[in-house]
């Protein structure tokens, strides 16, 4: 009996180990790992094109216009018979006169990859985005259009010297210095930018091919001195594009600061000043803004002209009545473009840098005057133009801040980097 009962035990204990390891994964544990899909590139090269034409089977052929070459000339030379070309440009009419062509602007024929160098498409590049295409077979013209694309760029540029050396140094775009006179120019005066000064920028910049194309467009930008920072946000309010501080105050004044749009200050406002002509000490009551010959000169503000003429001192003179309390005037101008009487404002070109009168170089001798006594325009607080619209003040907050964001974005990489565009 105690015999059976063991060996009732051991069967039993054969019986469970059988039992498990018949149910009981006792391999190593292995997890599923997804087959990976492989996808096959094609390696084969798309088709060379130029101007929307597949060159496959043709032979492409690049020039310029030279001086005195004319459309039929240019055709001509390849063989297209005085009908065809006249067919051409009775076909191109509605699209561009082919007395537009220009000198200097690029060309190309399509020929045909045969041997008989006969040309099916001749290209006149109008812009680096606008090309004219003139089908010889059949005949037909289009213009093709290179896709514009536009990219947002933020960059931290400090002042060394010339601001369009530093902002090309920075690998910005140097036109850049021209929009910042355009932006600021109500607020900044740009003759009295100093070094160490810092200019933030973001802005909108547009390539073909990848290529710099147009100006930039400057969304925002923080111009810091050793004591303070202007701020300009582009805004639209009522379809119109203005610059607001970050407050919502229009940057526009009803004067410009200056005259000219970039050049250097010479000499400023003063009662007592050594004459480079004269060669005696006098009242200088002026602010004299030096630039090359023929530069334009602006009105600082709208008015009406009050005076033009030429005095032995003053030279070519234009003097603008803007309203019952300023005037402004204009000396040593090489060419008067206004007439007595008429209506301009602010920004219109009224006249050319020279030196005419009392003069040793190439300058604008810039005057104001304020309820007929005259004054240092760049000491005097002038009147705003309206700010942000409490209807539009939300929207603008939120521009603001995304723009804001960025400009410090760029401002903390200039502290570890400088310069630094990205």
């Amino acid at each position: 009996m105690k015999t059976w009962h063991w060996w009732t035990i051991g069967v039993g204990g054969v019986s469970v180990a059988t039992s498990v390891a018949l149910t009981t994964d006792l391999a190593p544990h292995v997890e599923y790992v997804p087959e990976k899909v492989v996808v096959l590139e094609d390696t084969v090269p798309a088709a060379p094109s130029a101007y929307g034409i597949p060159l496959s089977g043709f032979e492409l052929e690049r020039s310029s216009v030279k001086n005195g070459n004319t459309f039929g000339d240019l055709l001509a030379e390849h063989g297209v018979s005085a009908a065809t070309v006249d067919s051409l440009v009775r076909i191109a009419e509605p699209m561009f006169d082919v007395h537009r062509m220009r000198a200097g602007h690029p060309i190309a024929f399509i020929f045909k990859d045969d041997g008989t160098h006969t040309p099916q498409w001749f290209v006149y590049e109008a812009s680096p985005v606008e090309h004219i295409v003139f089908s010889l077979s059949p005949l037909n013209v289009h213009v093709h259009e290179r896709p514009v694309v536009v990219h947002e760029r933020a960059v931290a540029c400090t002042v060394t010297g010339a601001l369009w050396n530093d902002l090309s140094s920075c690998g910005a775009d140097p036109a850049l210095a021209m929009q910042l006179a355009e932006v600021f120019a109500w607020t900044v005066d740009f003759y009295r930018i100093q070094k160490g000064e810092q200019f933030t920028i973001v802005y909108n910049e547009s390539t073909v091919d990848g290529q710099r194309y147009g100006d930039p467009e400057v969304l925002g930008v923080r111009y810091t001195t050793a004591d303070r920072a202007t701020e300009a946000i582009l805004f639209s309010m009522d379809s119109t594009e203005t610059y607001f501080d970050r407050d919502g105050n229009s940057l526009r004044k009803a004067f410009l600061k200056a005259p000219l749009k970039y050049s250097r200050l010479s000499s400023g406002f003063t009662q007592r000043r050594f004459h480079p002509v004269q060669k005696r000490f006098k009242p200088h009551l002026g602010t004299d803004y030096a630039a090359p010959y023929g530069t334009p000169i602006l009105t600082v503000g709208d008015g009406t002209i009050e005076t033009t003429g030429y005095t032995a001192g003053n030279g070519n003179f234009v003097k603008v009545r803007h309203n019952g309390t300023y005037t402004t005037q204009y000396l040593h101008m090489r060419k008067i473009l206004v007439r007595k009487g008429q209506n301009v404002q602010q920004g219109d070109v009224i006249g050319e840098v020279g030196s005419t009168g009392l003069a040793t170089g190439p300058h604008v001798c810039f005057r104001f005057w304020k309820n007929g006594v005259q004054v240092d325009h760049r000491k005097e607080e002038l009147p705003k133009a309206e700010p942000v619209a409490e209807e539009d003040r939300a929207r603008f907050y939120d521009v603001r801040d995304a723009i804001v964001a960025k400009i410090d974005d760029a401002q903390r990489k200039a502290e570890r980097r400088d310069p630094v565009q990205f």
